[in-house]
This record gives C-alpha cells, sequence and structure tokens, in this order.
C-alpha cells in the first residue's frame, strides 16, 4: 500500500497464508490476499473463520489454485467445490468474469485459478479485468477498479466575477476572424 493511502494491517489469526488490509480512499474497504498452495487440503471451515475476521465491505483475492466453471474453468476440483461452497454460505460475490489467470509454464496451458471475492455490497462498484502482459510472472495480473467516481474528481469551479471579460471578448472575435477567412 502506498504510503499516501491512509491504512492499517489486519491480523489475522489464521493458518492460511493471507495477509489483509483496510485502506481509505472514496470509503474504508479491507482487501485480503491469500494463497492456496497446489496439494494444500482446504477446510471450509479455514475460510468462514478467515472472513469473520475481516471487516466489511472487503475483497479477498488470490491463487487459490481451485478450478471451478463459476469463474471460468474448464473443470471443478474438491478445493471450487469448497470455495463455491464457501461463497453461498458467506454470501460472497464472484468478480472473475471467465478469463484466464494463469499461463502453466511447463505445458502452456491456460486455467483460471485467481479468484477475486467480495461482498454483495460493493459487488456493482467494481469492474475486473485481467491484464494482458503477464509482467514476467505465471500469473496474469488483476486489475480491480472501482467504478464509481473519486471524490477527488470535482467539478470544476469558474471565478466569473475574476474574469477579464473584455480579453474573452476579444480573443473570441480573434478566433471567429480567423475561422471565417
Amino acid at each position: 500500500v502506498k504510503n499516501d493511502i491512509i491504512h492499517s494491517q489486519i491480523n489475522l489469526n489464521t493458518n492460511l497464508q493471507a495477509v489483509a488490509v483496510r485502506i481509505s480512499l472514496n470509503k474504508s474497504i479491507t482487501l485480503c490476499s491469500i494463497y492456496i498452495p497446489p496439494n494444500y487440503k482446504l477446510g471450509l471451515q479455514e475460510l468462514h473463520n478467515l472472513i469473520t475476521q475481516l471487516p466489511a465491505p472487503y475483497i479477498i483475492m488470490g491463487d487459490f489454485n481451485a478450478h471451478n466453471p463459476l469463474w471460468g474453468s474448464d473443470k471443478l476440483t474438491d478445493k471450487g467445490k469448497k470455495l463455491e461452497d464457501c461463497m453461498n454460505q458467506n454470501n460472497l460475490c464472484i468478480l472473475n468474469d471467465g478469463s484466464s489467470t494463469y499461463l502453466h509454464p511447463g505445458n502452456g496451458s491456460y486455467t483460471c485459478i485467481d479468484v477475486s471475492l467480495t461482498d454483495p455490497a460493493i459487488q456493482c462498484d467494481l469492474a475486473w479485468n485481467v491484464h494482458d502482459d503477464l509482467c514476467g510472472s505465471d500469473h496474469f495480473p488483476i486489475i480491480i477498479e472501482e467504478l464509481l467516481p473519486s471524490n477527488n474528481q470535482r467539478n470544476q469551479n469558474w471565478k466569473f466575477n475574476e474574469a477579464n471579460w473584455n480579453i474573452f471578448d476579444n480573443l473570441c472575435k480573434e478566433t471567429i476572424k480567423e475561422h471565417l477567412f
């Protein structure tokens, strides 16, 4: 997290490889990054315990090494089914659009093992995309953007009472004259 963004780390009590931070931009949101190794036997209760520690609204994202057609995989694995059950039990929404997120370096196959989940309160406020360049990794970077305009984007205000209307009038006349002749 950039130093100029207000944030605080959230201490998690879990055996999962996960980190979380609460950031404040337009509003406060919790971001949780997770890695589940390929051969790890994921427990549904482990996921539930992690989710209960995250202040809402939140985004949980990471390499779950889980396959499920819900996020674009062509197969369903046990880990993918557990993640789906967790989503259903905790009312989570998936941001993935079915795009591949991983390029297997050994055989060149593409899969969807990186998953981004959120609570329904902010799902419609977010756009999820996969960057088209691996950037030196075997995972494509995932870009999550807020769709709503930022509070920092203000309408322009003009100080009409401080304008030099004579100069403005002359510039307008010159511009019109240039376009007419």
